[in-house]
């Protein structure tokens, strides 16, 4: 079993302290939405998002869309996929669920999840905010980090919790390593310079699916 953590996700509503900045109102208006249940999207709301605490992190759910189209697509069947968020939100993905691949759709997606808490689909959950701490969906697994700050190395996933960093620039908040610290996480490097989310999640999808599609393979 695989189970993939997308941590620091670039996913989050749009935060009260900038929800009355003008370009927030005028999507708010177009889209016939809240401010505050819209999702922020560095696209749309560049200008209102400047002074915001770790703007580099934040703003792109683009990421964290196409990391989880491309670990839903793989041929692993015993894979579990959480999202947690910037704000310590956590997502738990059904491995059934098949994620809209309009990004817009997405968007409306997601912000019914902030907004509902769960979607369902013929009385099955397929996502879920659920009431657990980043530590909590580590917790009992042998955890390895995907970072350009650890060893380059041959590593052996199945059975682990991967941690993923989805945000566009920057690195792990002080608050996360120390929870990696906590469940003596292992730090691993896929290249010898720094990469996408993207890359790494295909890098840990294509280490594990090619043992699912070749199961003799040694």
């Amino acid at each position: 079993m695989l189970r993939i953590v997308f941590v620091e996700s670039s996913l989050e509503t749009v935060p009260k302290s900038i929800a009355k900045h003008p370009a927030i109102l005028s999507d708010a208006r177009r889209r016939k939405k809240k401010p505050t249940e819209m999702i922020l999207d560095d696209s749309r709301h560049h200008t209102a998002m400047k002074d915001l605490e770790n703007r580099e992190k934040r703003g792109r759910p683009d990421i964290i869309h196409q990391c989880l189209l491309l670990a839903l697509d793989s041929p692993i069947n015993d894979l579990e996929v959480y999202v947690h968020t910037i704000n310590d939100v956590m997502i738990w993905i059904n491995r059934k669920t098949r994620l809209p691949r309009n990004y817009n759709r997405f968007i409306g997606l997601m912000e019914d999840l902030f907004k509902k808490r769960e979607i369902k689909a013929d009385g099955e959950v397929l996502l879920k905010i659920v009431d657990l701490s980043l530590e909590d969906v580590l917790r009992d697994f042998r955890v390895v980090v995907m970072s350009e700050k650890g060893e380059r190395r041959e590593v052996k996933l199945e059975g682990c919790a991967v941690c993923i960093g989805a945000f566009p620039h920057g690195d792990f908040d002080e608050k996360t390593v120390e929870v990696f610290r906590k469940v003596d996480a292992e730090f691993v490097s896929v290249a010898d310079k720094p990469v996408t989310a993207l890359y790494t999640t295909c890098w840990v999808v294509g280490h594990v699916g090619v043992k699912a599609l070749n199961p003799l393979r040694d």
